[in-house]
């Protein structure tokens, strides 16, 4: 499982892989607990936490 915060700036984004990914979800900030209930590893939800929240 990869997490990565990021913003799209042009384009639309695009699961370009199917054999190495099963699933993508572009999700906000709130709608994160939804996927992940527990939390992620603890330095990359703080990041997230302080950089995503608006």
């Amino acid at each position: 499982m990869s997490y990565i915060a990021c913003e799209v700036v042009s384009g639309t984004p695009h699961l370009a892989d199917a054999e190495e990914l099963a699933e993508l979800a572009w999700v906000t900030h709130p709608e994160l607990p939804g996927y992940v209930p527990y939390g992620l590893f603890g330095p990359g939800q703080e990041y997230l936490d302080d950089s995503l929240r608006g």
